[in-house]
């Protein structure tokens, strides 16, 4: 077989975490001598990456130029986009990542919720004071009956009226389907992710997570009583804890730059995550890099202790009140930041070693992949 060569389907021009971990994992297969490549997806606006990312060595090639030696890895997200690709390359040199579970067009992994067959919400050894812990969720299914993923695909676009847009979606998902079934390998972002294809896709996926991204920041002084929180992840619960918090200032993280939100995150009292968290989100992680404690609610990957190892008293089961649980753990930040931000030096140590275990794992899935 001729030199292996990878290459790595990615929605290039987006500025999210997804782009970003493909990315990563371009330079490092390239800092391995091994030559690899980001291929764009065919319908995404853009064909190269942010410029926010010409910090990684990468380049972009259009196409796979010698399916004989490629080896070809896609996200979960759109894997029609990659159609072409997933027909040149074998099975058995394909992979999928599942970085973001709930963002798959297959209903399978779009209404998935984790249980404790998923992973575990607390750390080795705990014994949680009420029987439910952080409430758990039933695995959700496709409209039930005759043609499911159809009516699936007309739920997701508004109806029946606009017959092109939801046989557009029909296609999508049931090519998902066909190719997640086909025999690739899967990867995970977070244990999460290793629950969802372990639990309903009966099939492994070592973990290779995204490490933060690391930058300078000014040093300014922490603002008392600031409470950040991701728009785009928590808005739909937020004023739920703002109004019973009125003497607090919420600020959302939006339309900012990497370094802006660097700047926030270094400069708050608190960061509160409410989203259902797909994958294991970074901005938790890059928070405590800043030192700023994190308050977090139990939802998708925010479930489990090994994506979110916080303190207990710091992670709010999503049930009846969860509210109030969320206000008064902000409260009690907000009362003494310094023994919060003590309270949460393992986290801080955890998410400092991400980088070391991000390299372990790439070497140990390369090894394994190019022995094919």
């Amino acid at each position: 077989m001729a030199t292996p060569v990878f290459y790595v389907a990615s929605p290039l021009g987006e500025r999210t975490a997804g782009p970003e971990a493909l990315t990563q994992l371009v330079d490092a297969i390239r800092r391995r001598g091994v030559e690899a490549y980001l291929i764009p997806m065919r319908n995404y606006r853009g064909r190269r990456n942010d410029p926010e990312y010409d910090i990684y060595d990468f380049e972009v090639r259009e196409s796979i130029q010698d399916p004989r030696s490629a080896y070809f890895v896609s996200s979960e997200v759109s894997p029609i986009e990659s159609r072409r690709e997933f027909r040149q390359v074998p099975a058995e040199r394909t992979w999928m990542g599942w970085f973001s579970v709930n963002n798959s067009p297959d209903p399978r992994a779009r209404y998935f919720r984790p249980s404790e067959q998923c992973c575990s919400p607390f750390p080795p050894g705990h014994v949680p004071e009420t029987p439910s812990g952080p409430a758990s969720w039933s695995l959700g299914v496709a409209a039930p009956g005759p043609f499911p993923i159809l009516k699936e695909a007309a739920r997701r676009t508004g109806g029946w009226r606009n017959p092109r847009a939801w046989a557009i979606e029909d296609i999508s998902m049931h090519y998902a389907r066909s190719v997640i079934g086909s025999g690739v390998s899967f990867f995970a972002q977070s244990y999460y992710a290793q629950g969802f294809v372990r639990q309903v896709l009966g099939a492994k996926a070592p973990i290779i997570t995204d490490p933060i991204r690391v930058v300078e920041v000014s040093g300014g002084h922490r603002e008392r009583d600031v409470v950040l929180y991701n728009k785009a992840k928590s808005w739909s619960l937020i004023d739920d804890v703002a109004r019973l918090l009125p003497e607090v200032r919420f600020r959302a993280i939006e339309g900012m730059s990497f370094q802006e939100v660097a700047e926030a995150l270094s400069t708050a009292t608190v960061y509160l995550e409410l989203g259902h968290l797909p994958g294991r989100d970074r901005m938790p992680r890059e928070a405590a890099h800043f030192g700023t404690p994190v308050v977090c609610l139990a939802r998708g990957a925010g479930y489990c202790w090994q994506d979110v190892p916080l303190p207990v008293e710091y992670r709010v089961p999503y049930g009846e009140g969860w509210a109030a649980v969320a206000a008064d753990a902000v409260r009690r930040v907000l009362d003494d930041p310094a023994h919060a931000a003590e309270d949460q030096a393992s986290y801080r140590s955890w998410v400092a070693g991400e980088r070391g275990r991000y390299e372990a794992a790439v070497d140990e899935w390369l090894a394994a992949a190019l022995s094919r």
